[in-house]
């Protein structure tokens, strides 16, 4: 008895432990990513075929972002409410309600993990911090993984598989933070 009493302890000590752990790198992700307000840099997209597309990102809070690819003849245009497919001149070719996808939530003023965010798990390693979580979008299931760095709380990988399947790899890289990102960048023309 009292053996299963000490392991009973132990064990509720150990997930208080990494309770207290994961929310401690909750609250350093959450606070150094709502410190940024803009944010530049590359980004290379293995999509689900394999594919691989380079370009520059970038994003300006509250939720605007765009996605500028090297040698494709679109690019992507995000706002709240909408994600726009634009040439390269910037007229629009297609859009999409953008719902509230993992993009909207990372690009809020104040993002709240835990409140907008199923989390399913919290990695740590020497170097990143990983978070698979799931959000729940029109009754369908969208599961994700967020790669921060862990030193500058730089995203630097997001994996984003739809509910069939279809998965989106985005690395970033040569990130600039708190720049001035003009606002003319994201206008969309008719």
């Amino acid at each position: 008895m009292i053996r299963f009493i000490i392991i009973l302890i132990i064990t509720f000590f150990s997930l208080n432990t990494s309770n207290a752990s994961n929310d401690s790198i909750i609250i350093k992700i959450q606070n150094g990513w709502n410190e940024i307000q803009t944010m530049s840099g590359e980004f290379s997209q293995l999509d689900t075929n394999g594919n691989i597309e380079r370009g520059n990102f970038y994003f300006s809070k509250p939720y605007k972002s765009k996605f500028v690819y090297k040698n494709k003849n679109e690019d992507i245009v995000t706002n709240e409410s909408l994600l726009r497919i634009v040439d390269k001149e910037g007229f629009q070719i297609d859009s999409y309600a953008i719902g509230g996808n993992v993009l909207k939530k990372l690009l809020s003023v104040n993002l709240d993990i835990q409140k907008e965010f199923d989390i399913d798990y919290i990695r740590e390693d020497d170097e990143n911090f990983e978070i698979g979580a799931v959000i729940e979008n029109y009754n369908n299931l969208n599961k994700f993984i967020l790669t921060f760095d862990k030193n500058t709380i730089e995203l630097e990988k997001w994996e984003i598989s739809d509910e069939i399947g279809n998965k989106t790899v985005l690395e970033f890289t040569k990130i600039k933070k708190n720049i001035f990102i003009s606002q003319n960048l994201f206008v969309v023309r008719y």
